[in-house]
Protein backbone atom coordinates (compact mmCIF):
# COMPACT_ATOMS: atom_id res chain seq x y z
CA UNK A 1 0.00 0.00 0.00
CA UNK A 2 1.31 3.26 -1.05
CA UNK A 3 0.95 6.42 1.44
CA UNK A 4 1.32 9.49 0.36
CA UNK A 5 1.40 12.99 1.82
CA UNK A 6 0.39 16.28 0.23
CA UNK A 7 1.36 19.40 1.76
CA UNK A 8 3.42 22.42 1.98
CA UNK A 9 4.09 25.40 4.66
CA UNK A 10 2.13 28.10 2.18
CA UNK A 11 -1.23 28.34 1.31
CA UNK A 12 -3.19 28.90 -2.20
CA UNK A 13 -0.50 25.89 -3.83
CA UNK A 14 -3.47 23.69 -5.13
CA UNK A 15 -2.55 20.98 -2.31
CA UNK A 16 -7.10 20.05 -2.15
CA UNK A 17 -7.46 20.43 -5.67
CA UNK A 18 -4.39 17.28 -6.27
CA UNK A 19 -5.55 15.43 -3.40
CA UNK A 20 -9.21 15.35 -5.08
CA UNK A 21 -8.19 15.10 -8.70
CA UNK A 22 -4.78 13.13 -8.51
CA UNK A 23 -7.02 10.57 -6.01
CA UNK A 24 -9.98 10.33 -8.84
CA UNK A 25 -7.45 9.76 -11.49
CA UNK A 26 -5.45 6.88 -9.67
CA UNK A 27 -9.19 5.59 -8.54
CA UNK A 28 -10.19 5.67 -12.69
CA UNK A 29 -7.29 3.90 -13.24
CA UNK A 30 -8.40 0.83 -11.05
CA UNK A 31 -6.22 1.66 -8.14
CA UNK A 32 -8.31 1.60 -4.70
CA UNK A 33 -7.75 5.30 -2.96
CA UNK A 34 -8.55 6.53 0.59
CA UNK A 35 -8.29 10.19 0.67
CA UNK A 36 -7.92 11.47 4.45
CA UNK A 37 -8.99 15.41 4.75
CA UNK A 38 -6.26 16.41 7.44
CA UNK A 39 -7.47 20.64 7.01
CA UNK A 40 -10.34 21.92 9.30
CA UNK A 41 -11.70 23.52 6.38
CA UNK A 42 -12.84 20.16 5.41
CA UNK A 43 -12.69 21.14 1.75
CA UNK A 44 -12.74 17.08 0.36
CA UNK A 45 -15.96 16.48 2.24
CA UNK A 46 -17.14 19.72 0.83
CA UNK A 47 -16.33 19.01 -2.49
CA UNK A 48 -18.12 15.57 -2.34
CA UNK A 49 -20.94 16.78 -0.60
CA UNK A 50 -20.65 14.19 2.11
CA UNK A 51 -20.01 14.42 6.09
CA UNK A 52 -18.98 12.06 8.14
CA UNK A 53 -20.25 10.16 11.27
CA UNK A 54 -17.24 9.63 12.56
CA UNK A 55 -14.06 12.06 11.33
CA UNK A 56 -10.84 11.87 11.55
CA UNK A 57 -10.94 13.20 15.22
CA UNK A 58 -12.69 9.87 16.31
CA UNK A 59 -9.85 8.25 14.40
CA UNK A 60 -7.45 10.13 16.40
CA UNK A 61 -9.23 9.62 19.77
CA UNK A 62 -10.47 6.30 19.64
CA UNK A 63 -9.20 4.69 16.59
CA UNK A 64 -12.98 4.62 15.28
CA UNK A 65 -13.97 6.03 11.84
CA UNK A 66 -16.13 6.31 9.09
CA UNK A 67 -15.05 5.62 5.29
CA UNK A 68 -16.96 6.67 2.65
CA UNK A 69 -17.31 5.89 -1.02
CA UNK A 70 -17.62 8.90 -3.20
CA UNK A 71 -16.74 7.28 -6.23
CA UNK A 72 -15.69 3.75 -7.85
CA UNK A 73 -12.41 2.98 -6.40
CA UNK A 74 -12.87 6.21 -4.35
CA UNK A 75 -13.06 6.68 -0.57
CA UNK A 76 -12.82 9.53 1.68
CA UNK A 77 -12.14 9.98 5.97
CA UNK A 78 -14.16 13.51 6.73
CA UNK A 79 -11.59 15.92 9.05
CA UNK A 80 -14.21 16.81 11.44
CA UNK A 81 -13.79 20.43 11.08
CA UNK A 82 -13.47 22.88 13.85
CA UNK A 83 -13.22 19.74 16.27
CA UNK A 84 -9.37 19.28 14.97
CA UNK A 85 -8.45 21.80 17.07
CA UNK A 86 -10.01 19.74 20.25
CA UNK A 87 -8.33 17.18 19.14
CA UNK A 88 -4.96 18.43 18.63
CA UNK A 89 -5.52 19.55 22.55
CA UNK A 90 -6.55 16.26 23.48
CA UNK A 91 -3.34 14.64 21.17
CA UNK A 92 -0.83 16.86 22.75
CA UNK A 93 -1.15 15.22 26.42
CA UNK A 94 -0.65 11.84 25.17
CA UNK A 95 2.36 9.45 25.05
CA UNK A 96 3.72 9.59 21.17
CA UNK A 97 1.04 11.92 20.30
CA UNK A 98 3.06 12.08 16.70
CA UNK A 99 2.29 8.60 15.73
CA UNK A 100 -1.31 8.36 16.83
CA UNK A 101 -2.55 8.19 13.05
CA UNK A 102 0.08 5.42 12.69
CA UNK A 103 -1.32 3.20 15.28
CA UNK A 104 -4.88 3.97 14.43
CA UNK A 105 -4.35 2.65 10.64
CA UNK A 106 -2.29 -0.23 11.23
CA UNK A 107 -4.58 -2.55 10.58
CA UNK A 108 -5.92 -1.05 7.74
CA UNK A 109 -6.06 -3.57 4.40
CA UNK A 110 -7.87 -3.26 1.18
CA UNK A 111 -6.58 0.18 -0.09
CA UNK A 112 -3.90 0.36 -2.87
CA UNK A 113 -2.98 4.46 -2.44
CA UNK A 114 -3.96 6.57 0.64
CA UNK A 115 -3.67 10.09 0.38
CA UNK A 116 -3.74 12.71 2.97
CA UNK A 117 -4.22 16.19 2.28
CA UNK A 118 -2.60 18.46 4.86
CA UNK A 119 -3.19 22.08 5.81
CA UNK A 120 -0.50 24.37 5.39
CA UNK A 121 0.19 24.79 9.08
CA UNK A 122 2.51 23.28 11.23
CA UNK A 123 0.56 21.55 13.84
CA UNK A 124 0.50 17.99 15.29
CA UNK A 125 -2.25 16.97 13.03
CA UNK A 126 -0.10 17.29 10.33
CA UNK A 127 3.18 15.90 12.78
CA UNK A 128 0.50 12.50 12.35
CA UNK A 129 0.08 12.59 8.81
CA UNK A 130 4.04 13.43 7.71
CA UNK A 131 5.11 10.70 10.36
CA UNK A 132 2.33 8.38 8.85
CA UNK A 133 3.31 8.12 4.73
CA UNK A 134 6.21 7.44 2.83
CA UNK A 135 5.70 9.93 0.68
CA UNK A 136 5.28 13.50 0.54
CA UNK A 137 4.25 15.38 -3.22
CA UNK A 138 5.12 19.49 -2.13
CA UNK A 139 2.71 21.59 -4.86
CA UNK A 140 4.37 24.41 -5.41
CA UNK A 141 2.52 27.99 -6.95
CA UNK A 142 4.63 29.90 -9.37
CA UNK A 143 5.87 32.53 -6.75
CA UNK A 144 8.58 33.12 -4.76
CA UNK A 145 6.80 32.74 -1.21
CA UNK A 146 5.55 29.20 -2.36
CA UNK A 147 9.67 28.52 -2.82
CA UNK A 148 10.03 29.10 0.35
CA UNK A 149 7.17 27.17 1.91
CA UNK A 150 9.17 24.35 0.43
CA UNK A 151 12.04 24.64 1.45
CA UNK A 152 10.48 25.29 5.01
CA UNK A 153 8.64 21.97 4.16
CA UNK A 154 11.50 20.13 3.55
CA UNK A 155 13.09 20.89 6.90
CA UNK A 156 9.89 19.88 8.57
CA UNK A 157 10.27 16.52 7.02
CA UNK A 158 13.85 16.33 7.83
CA UNK A 159 13.30 16.79 11.47
CA UNK A 160 10.06 14.48 11.75
CA UNK A 161 12.50 11.48 10.28
CA UNK A 162 14.63 12.33 13.11
CA UNK A 163 12.50 10.58 15.75
CA UNK A 164 10.00 8.79 13.21
CA UNK A 165 11.36 5.18 12.00
CA UNK A 166 9.17 5.62 8.91
CA UNK A 167 11.58 8.19 6.81
CA UNK A 168 9.07 9.68 4.60
CA UNK A 169 10.45 10.33 1.56
CA UNK A 170 9.65 13.47 -0.74
CA UNK A 171 8.11 12.07 -4.06
CA UNK A 172 8.01 15.14 -6.16
CA UNK A 173 7.75 19.00 -6.14
CA UNK A 174 4.75 19.29 -7.92
CA UNK A 175 4.73 22.95 -10.32
CA UNK A 176 0.83 24.69 -9.88
CA UNK A 177 -0.77 27.19 -10.97
CA UNK A 178 1.61 27.97 -14.08
CA UNK A 179 0.95 30.37 -16.74
CA UNK A 180 3.18 29.85 -19.87
CA UNK A 181 2.23 33.93 -21.12
CA UNK A 182 3.98 35.36 -17.92
CA UNK A 183 7.64 35.43 -17.26
CA UNK A 184 7.68 34.97 -14.04
CA UNK A 185 6.13 31.12 -14.14
CA UNK A 186 9.09 30.64 -16.31
CA UNK A 187 11.43 32.27 -13.80
CA UNK A 188 10.21 30.15 -10.76
CA UNK A 189 9.74 26.77 -12.97
CA UNK A 190 13.50 27.28 -14.18
CA UNK A 191 14.70 27.70 -10.64
CA UNK A 192 12.34 24.66 -9.45
CA UNK A 193 14.60 23.12 -11.30
CA UNK A 194 17.73 24.09 -11.27
CA UNK A 195 17.56 24.16 -7.07
CA UNK A 196 15.48 20.72 -6.59
CA UNK A 197 16.50 19.19 -9.76
CA UNK A 198 15.32 15.19 -10.13
CA UNK A 199 12.83 16.50 -7.26
CA UNK A 200 10.60 18.17 -9.59
CA UNK A 201 8.07 16.21 -11.39
CA UNK A 202 7.82 16.41 -15.32
CA UNK A 203 3.85 17.25 -14.90
CA UNK A 204 3.15 20.76 -14.85
CA UNK A 205 -0.17 21.90 -13.69
CA UNK A 206 -1.39 25.11 -15.71
CA UNK A 207 -3.61 27.29 -14.33
CA UNK A 208 -7.15 26.46 -15.58
CA UNK A 209 -10.55 27.87 -14.93
CA UNK A 210 -12.12 24.80 -14.52
CA UNK A 211 -10.16 23.12 -11.92
CA UNK A 212 -11.49 26.38 -9.87
CA UNK A 213 -15.24 25.89 -11.16
CA UNK A 214 -15.44 21.99 -10.53
CA UNK A 215 -15.50 21.78 -6.90
CA UNK A 216 -18.44 24.32 -6.97
CA UNK A 217 -20.31 21.50 -8.78
CA UNK A 218 -19.39 18.72 -6.46
CA UNK A 219 -17.15 17.16 -9.54
CA UNK A 220 -13.39 16.36 -9.70
CA UNK A 221 -11.72 17.89 -12.81
CA UNK A 222 -12.35 14.58 -14.78
CA UNK A 223 -16.29 14.74 -14.16
CA UNK A 224 -16.75 18.63 -14.76
CA UNK A 225 -13.93 19.29 -17.61
CA UNK A 226 -12.82 16.21 -19.31
CA UNK A 227 -11.31 17.56 -21.86
CA UNK A 228 -9.66 20.54 -20.37
CA UNK A 229 -5.87 21.90 -19.77
CA UNK A 230 -6.68 20.86 -16.31
CA UNK A 231 -7.90 16.84 -16.92
CA UNK A 232 -4.61 16.54 -19.15
CA UNK A 233 -2.52 17.77 -16.63
CA UNK A 234 -3.70 15.45 -13.65
CA UNK A 235 -4.11 13.04 -15.90
CA UNK A 236 -0.66 13.25 -17.08
CA UNK A 237 0.15 13.51 -12.94
CA UNK A 238 -1.45 10.29 -12.38
CA UNK A 239 0.24 8.18 -15.10
CA UNK A 240 3.72 9.75 -13.66
CA UNK A 241 3.24 8.60 -10.50
CA UNK A 242 2.28 4.88 -11.60
CA UNK A 243 5.33 4.98 -13.71
CA UNK A 244 7.47 5.76 -10.64
CA UNK A 245 5.96 2.77 -9.10
CA UNK A 246 6.77 0.59 -11.28
CA UNK A 247 9.87 2.18 -11.41
CA UNK A 248 10.20 1.26 -8.22
CA UNK A 249 9.35 -1.96 -8.29
CA UNK A 250 11.70 -2.82 -10.65
CA UNK A 251 14.52 -1.73 -8.78
CA UNK A 252 13.55 -3.44 -5.92
CA UNK A 253 13.34 -6.65 -8.11
CA UNK A 254 16.56 -5.83 -9.46
CA UNK A 255 18.06 -5.16 -6.08
CA UNK A 256 17.11 -9.12 -4.77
Amino acid sequence: MRKIGITTSKGGTGKTTTAINLGHGLALCGQKVLVIDCDAQRNIAVTFDVRGKKTLCDLLQNGEVEIIQVRKNLYVVDSGGRDLAETEMMLAAKKNRESRLSRALENLKGCDVVICDCSPTINLININALAYVDEVIIPVSMDYLAQEGARQTLEIIEEINQYSSNGTQVLGILPTFYDARTKLSKEVLETLRKHFADTVFQTVIRINTSLREAPSFNRTIFEYSPLSRGAFDYYQLTEELLNSEQSQAISGERRI
